[in-house]
C-alpha cells in the first residue's frame, strides 16, 4: 500500500486533523501551499482535497468557485495521484426528496446563497467526469471538534454564551441537524480514500439532535439567558442516510451529543 499522502488545505480544520492522523498511521505526508507547483511534478499517493470557502463564502463567489471546483480540476488534469478524495458536503441535500448518495438533487443559480452547493457539486462532477481511476467523493456534516475560530452555529453559540451570558437565537429550538465527531470523519476519510467501492459516500452520523438538546446540555454546565427571535423560523434537515458507509466499513460514529458538551465545558475552563 502507498505511505505517501497529499493533503490540500492541511491549515483548516479537517485538514490538520487528517494530516496528523495521516502521520500517526506511518504516512509520509506532503502539505504544499496554495498554488505550489510541486503538486504537478512529484507523485502526490493518496491526495485529500480538504480546500474550501466557508462561512463567507457569499462576499467571495469569484473565491469559492476556484477552491470548490477550479483547482480540483487542474490537479485531476495534470496530477499523478493513486487516489483522490474531494470533500464536499451534506448541505447538498436541503429540498432533496433523499439524503441518499444517489439522490437528485436541486439546487437554485437566483439563490445567492446556492452558490456554495454549485460550486461544491461542480467539484463533484468534474471528479466523476475526469475519467481518473480511484477518485471518489465524501459528503461531511456538520463537524465537531475544538473548532472554536468556526462562526458555525454551534461555536457562534458556545461563545456567546461563555462570553456574555446569554444567546438569541434566530431559529426555534425544534429546530434539527447532523453533527459529527472529528476523530469518526478523520477515520472515515482515510478508509474511504484506500479502500472505497463507490464514488459518492455520506459521512456524517445519521442521526440529528435538536437545538433543544444541545441547549439542555450547556445549561447542565451553566447559567445563562435564551433568547428567540420574535422572527424566529424551524430550520430541519432530514436525517442523513449513512447505509453506505456503515455495510461497506462497519462505520459506527459515537454519539455528538456528550462531546460537544464538553467542548463547552473546556471553553468555560479556558475563559
Amino acid at each position: 500500500m502507498t505511505r505517501t499522502a497529499t493533503v490540500i488545505g492541511a491549515s483548516g480544520f479537517v485538514g490538520s486533523h487528517l494530516t496528523a492522523k495521516l502521520r500517526m498511521l506511518g504516512f509520509d505526508v506532503f502539505c504544499p501551499e496554495k498554488k505550489d507547483p510541486l503538486v504537478y511534478s512529484r507523485p502526490l499517493g493518496h491526495l485529500f482535497y480538504c480546500a474550501g470557502i466557508t462561512a463567507d463564502f457569499r462576499s467571495r463567489p469569484y473565491d469559492v468557485v476556484e477552491a470548490h471546483s477550479g483547482y480540483i480540476s487542474k490537479l485531476l488534469r495534470s496530477a499523478e495521484f493513486d487516489s483522490l478524495l474531494y470533500l464536499s458536503t451534506t448541505k447538498l441535500y436541503l429540498g432533496a426528496a433523499s439524503t441518499s448518495e444517489d439522490a437528485p438533487l436541486t439546487v437554485n443559480p437566483n439563490q445567492r446563497d446556492d452558490i456554495y452547493a454549485l460550486s461544491k457539486l461542480l467539484g463533484e462532477s468534474v471528479c466523476l467526469c475526469s475519467g481518473r481511476a480511484n477518485v471518489r467523493v465524501a459528503r461531511l456534516s456538520n463537524i465537531v471538534g475544538e473548532d472554536f475560530r468556526s462562526s458555525n452555529f454551534i461555536y457562534s453559540v458556545m461563545k456567546d454564551i461563555v462570553g456574555r451570558g446569554s444567546v438569541t437565537l434566530e431559529s426555534t429550538l425544534d429546530s434539527e441537524k447532523d453533527y459529527i465527531r472529528i476523530e469518526d470523519v478523520i477515520d472515515a476519510l482515510i478508509q474511504i480514500a484506500i479502500k472505497g467501492k463507490h464514488f459518492i459516500y455520506n459521512v456524517a452520523s445519521g442521526v440529528n439532535l435538536t437545538h433543544q438538546q444541545l441547549f439542555d446540555a450547556w445549561s447542565e454546565v451553566r447559567e445563562f439567558e435564551l433568547t428567540l427571535s420574535p422572527s424566529a423560523a424551524r430550520f430541519a434537515f432530514e436525517p442523513i442516510t449513512i447505509k453506505r458507509i456503515q455495510e461497506e466499513f462497519g462505520f459506527r460514529p459515537a454519539p455528538c451529543l456528550p462531546a460537544i458538551q464538553q467542548l463547552f465545558v473546556e471553553q468555560l475552563t479556558k475563559a
